[in-house]
This record gives structure tokens, sequence and C-alpha cells, in this order.
């Protein structure tokens, strides 16, 4: 048996590289090979992706698939599919920081000893409708605290790589289309419903007789200061041991660009912070791309000031994310 890291990455090199580097840390020898698809559709400047090439390439287990313009989210997930001959796989995101040793080895060995086919997060990410029909289709039981539902994250999702195989590839969004019957569901739409990348391939898992096991994704929140205090949503059984940041692979061709998003709630403002307290310490943690570190650095602080964020909340999520990583 031998394990591959499918990292899905949008071309920002700054994120990517920190869960690079806390790989490196704190997991490096946990898995046997690091597949990295490298699809540009942040469109930095050519001469920011050759220099994240290079900075990445010297590590002798790390394998990079280079697309000059985005590619989607789902298709990145197929290349490495069909490139990695390991047996088993996990699907990371360049947003998927790792900070605790032995946590990704423990979830190989459940499958490796036969206990579960696949383990990952659950999110229902997926029309109410096909929601509905898995529940039925598979006795499955929504119940429970924070973030649950039929599909799996594709972000510390851990499975065999025949059981993505066996699938249809398509790792995209899906639309169900009114009138159309899917046998995996057994259930003929009465309306349009869609569903997230990863949601068709859980649903034809599910079909093939997969049997899974759960990971918590320890989303980073909009309320992390406020839950870190009272040890709820991520604290309430002690602290993560890795964190999803969250979408901040839409950072430089959105938000960090000028895109100001509308924050006239408190939730839209503190979920922005809690995204532009990972993007700092990204960049903080992160040498080279002389020139194009300003840039970055511009679009963080143009973002706070456009959205009015608090820069005293964004210290305080800072504090607590660099004493989980510390780098």
């Amino acid at each position: 048996m031998s394990r591959s890291v499918f990292m899905s990455a949008c071309g920002d090199p700054f994120i990517t590289s920190l869960a690079i580097k806390l790989w490196q840390k704190y997991w490096h020898d946990e898995v046997d090979e690091f597949l990295i698809c490298y699809n540009n559709n942040a469109q930095v400047p050519q001469n920011v992706a050759s220099e994240f090439l290079s900075r990445t390439i010297f590590d002798k287990k790390v394998s990079i698939i280079y697309h000059p313009h985005g590619i989607g989210n789902g298709i990145p997930i197929t290349e490495m599919t069909q490139i990695s001959r390991r047996s088993h796989v996990m699907l990371l995101e360049d947003d998927g920081f790792i900070f605790t040793p032995g946590k990704v080895d423990s979830a190989f060995v459940q499958i490796e000893h036969g206990h579960v086919d696949a383990i990952g997060s659950p999110r229902g990410s997926c029309g109410k409708e096909v929601e509905n029909a898995m529940q039925k289709k598979y006795n499955l039981d929504y119940s429970g605290y924070g973030d649950v539902g039929p599909n799996y994250w594709p972000n510390f999702f851990f499975c065999k790589r025949e059981d993505l195989l066996k699938t249809d590839m398509n790792f995209a969004s899906k639309a169900f289309n009114q009138g159309e019957y899917f046998k995996e569901l057994d259930h003929t739409f009465v309306e349009n419903n869609f569903g997230d990348t990863f949601v068709w391939a859980d649903i034809q898992m599910r079909y093939n007789g997969v049997r899974f096991g759960h990971v918590p994704q320890y989303h980073a929140m909009p309320s992390e200061i406020e839950d870190y205090e009272k040890k709820e949503a991520n604290w309430r059984d002690g602290k993560p041991f890795w964190m999803h940041g969250g979408s901040l692979s839409a950072g430089l061709n959105g938000y960090l660009s000028g895109n100001i998003p509308p924050t006239d709630t408190l939730s839209a403002k503190t979920e922005m912070e809690s995204r532009a307290a990972w993007w700092q310490i990204a960049l903080n943690n992160t040498t080279g791309y002389e020139g194009f570190r300003d840039i970055y650095q511009s679009g963080i602080n143009n973002l706070i000031e456009g959205a009015k964020l608090e820069r005293s909340r964004i210290e305080k999520k800072m504090n607590i994310y660099n004493s989980l990583i510390q780098l």
C-alpha cells in the first residue's frame, strides 16, 4: 500500500506555500507522494508562477501539473487520479492547513486496515431534492453538531484510488435536471437541482458500496475569536488538529484585487476578517516573490480599508491561528 496527496491549487503562491511548508514540518513522512495540480485561476504573472514551481519541485516527493489558466475544481482531481499509481489518496485544497503530526497517518490506517473505505467531513453542498433523495436511498442521518449533510468536502478526504476510478471521473459540480432519472439515487427529479464539487462522486461512491468514516473539517469561522474564548465550534473538543482556511483561493482574482465584498452585517465582516488573517499569515511565512509581495500586501490592506474590517480582530485571529501552526 502507498499513499498520495492530491492538492488542487488555484494560483495563489502564498497560501499554497503555507500548506506545503506545514506538510514539510509536520507530516512529510506520512505520505509517499505529493501531487499538486497548480492551475493559474488567479492569473498571477508568469514569473510568479515560475518561481512557485521552482521553489516547490525540489522535494523528491512532489510532482506538479501546471495549467496557465483556471480549469475548475473537478478536473484537477481527475488528472491526479489518472496520473498517480498510489493505492490510497488524500484530497487536499490549497487552503487546507495540517499542523498536527499523526492525524493524516491515522486516517489512512483506518482505511488500510479495512475499518472503513473512505474518510471525510460531511457537508450539505447540494440542492434539497438531492439531499432528500440521498437520505431516503441510503438511510442517512443528518442530525448532529456543525456542518452536516450527505456530501463530503474534497479537502481532508481520504479514500482508495480504485474507488475514485470506479466513478465516471467527473469530480466537478453537477446538474440534476428536472425529469432526469438517476439510478444512483433511484429518483427522478421534480425540479432542477445542483451539486457542488465532488457531490456527484460522493453519490457514485455510495452507490458502489463505499463505507464512509468521518473527521472534522475545522473550517475557519467568522466567530473564531468568540468560539475560541468560549470553547465552542472548532474548539469544543480541544484545539483543531488541522484547519480549512475557507475560500482563500478566491483572493487574488477577487477580494485582493479590488473586488470589495458587501460587509453590511457583522457575520459578513468577520468572515472576511478570518480570510484576511490567513492571507496575512501566508504572506508572512513565505519568502521570495519580490515585487509581487507588495501587490499582495496592498490587496490585503485595500480589502481591510474598503470593507471596513477591524484590524484588532484580524490580529486576534492571527494570534489564534499562529498558535496552531507554530511556524
